[in-house]
């Protein structure tokens, strides 16, 4: 097996302890009949099939558990097959970055309007699988939002394309069967590769209009008043395009702010009648400077121990986000019993995500960042991570809105294995294993 092989079956969460013997084989298709071939063969083999594509993901899904599997790598499918203007879509292979796709539309005065943080390296096969999308979610919102189409090679390679009003396939009776169960890009979006390999996208492009904006910086006595603004702001629709929420830090990366803060840019000509009186109009060059001290934030360590992403993300929203107070506490407190440091929490707000049922929510995705003492056992980190999942459920809050949290929505599962029922399996099959959070997940910290 090729080094390359190996980085294949790692991914950017903290699941990395992987046995690589148990992967049989890594393809790197071109095309859609490549891809369909190697399908054709791993299925012969009775293999369970894991795609992949930047691996950027933090719930662990895209490793593929510890099953004997055979990945299916989306990076060499690079082609942007079509481009309408007039019709406002671009058809591209699975294994494009929205980096890409704005390069190739930049001429043209298009855009593509999903940007999450890792938009050099994630694909948009990968987006798709999570429904990712970015600090713009609010403005923009996520993948499924901003998709027309996806085509999916099965586990026996038949090839579905997949769209709004349901399932094209050249299998009758199997179409049939997907559209009696109402099969559509709802069900796709942040199925984390359970369903299939997607091979192509049909995303939404717009106009790349740059409208004069201003920045601005609103400060908090406390979390609840933070949290009753950013509510405020989804009741009225505020056209937040850039919104970064500092909830928190460690007084050695706070660099004198005064938190909790909002980071925020919007049009020149709205006027912001939320929290009116605290509201702080910034330069250019003082919005750039927190920008980017946030996107620092979770490259920085403390002077003792290590920072590290213990659960990444939280959908702080409803009740959760009006008594923020209370939220935040629990969590910290859960955090400290487990013997852990709060480092830094930051994040989107406002902004936007979907639930199990395919129902939008709205409010801040809080990034989380820790100090994780040295003497801690993978087992130990682990407890903790089943403890935050358990309190988020108590709180209302969403495990992981940006990167999705698979293992514990019971909706979402239950939808996806209805699916699989139909379309046999095959794809990732180890996040319906009963003991995938208990043993698999636990054993790969």
């Amino acid at each position: 097996m090729k080094l390359r092989d190996v980085v294949m079956g790692a991914n950017a969460s903290i699941y990395r302890k992987l046995d690589f013997s148990k992967i049989k084989g890594v393809y790197y298709p071109k095309t859609e009949m490549e891809a369909q071939k190697a399908i054709k063969f791993a299925s012969s083999k009775g293999l369970d099939i894991i795609p992949k594509g930047g691996g950027s993901s933090l719930s662990g899904a895209c490793t593929g558990g510890n099953l004997e599997r055979f990945f299916i790598s989306s990076l060499q499918m690079k082609k942007i097959l079509t481009i309408s203007m007039d019709e406002g879509y671009a058809d591209i292979q699975a294994g494009v970055t929205p980096n890409e796709i704005n390069d190739k539309l930049q001429s043209l005065g298009m855009k593509f309007w999903v940007a999450p943080s890792s938009r050099d390296v994630a694909t948009v096969g990968g987006i798709v699988g999570t429904d990712g999308g970015g600090n713009d979610t609010w403005v923009n919102g996520t993948m499924r939002d901003n998709m027309l189409r996806v085509k999916i090679l099965t586990y026996d390679g038949k090839l579905l394309t997949i769209d709004r009003k349901g399932v094209k396939s050249d299998d009758p009776d199997l179409e049939e069967e997907l559209n009696k169960i109402q099969f559509t890009l709802d069900d796709v979006a942040g199925s984390h590769g359970t369903l299939g390999f997607i091979t192509e996208v049909r995303v939404m492009i717009r106009p790349n209009i740059k409208e004069k904006t201003v920045g601005a910086i609103i400060e908090f006595d406390d979390y609840d008043t933070m949290g009753t603004a950013i509510a405020q702001m989804i009741r009225q629709e505020c056209p937040i395009q850039y919104g970064e929420a500092i909830v928190m830090a460690h007084d050695e990366v706070r660099e004198g702010l005064n938190l909790p803060i909002l980071i925020l840019e919007f049009p020149k000509d709205f006027e912001m009648t939320v929290c009116y009186e605290n509201v702080k109009e910034i330069s250019r060059s003082e919005l750039d400077k927190l920008e980017k001290m946030r996107i620092e934030l979770p490259k920085r360590n403390p002077k003792s121990g290590i920072q590290f992403a213990l659960f990444e993300d939280y959908g702080i929203h409803g009740k959760s986000l009006e008594y923020m107070e209370n939220t935040i506490g629990e969590i910290d407190s859960l955090l400290t019993e487990y013997g852990l440091t709060p480092f830094a929490k930051y994040g989107h707000a406002p902004s936007k995500w979907y639930l199990g049922d395919n129902t939008p929510a709205y409010g801040l995705i809080m990034h989380s960042r820790e100090i994780k003492p040295e003497n801690k056992s993978g087992q130990d980190i682990y407890k903790s991570v089943k403890a935050i999942v358990k309190l988020c459920d108590e709180l209302g809050v969403t495990p992981k809105p940006e990167h999705k949290w698979p293992y514990s929505d019971e909706i979402k599962k239950a939808r996806l294995s209805k699916i699989r029922e139909v379309l046999d399996g095959g794809f990732n099959s180890f996040i319906f294993e009963s003991d995938c959070a208990t043993g698999t997940l636990s054993s790969m910290v």
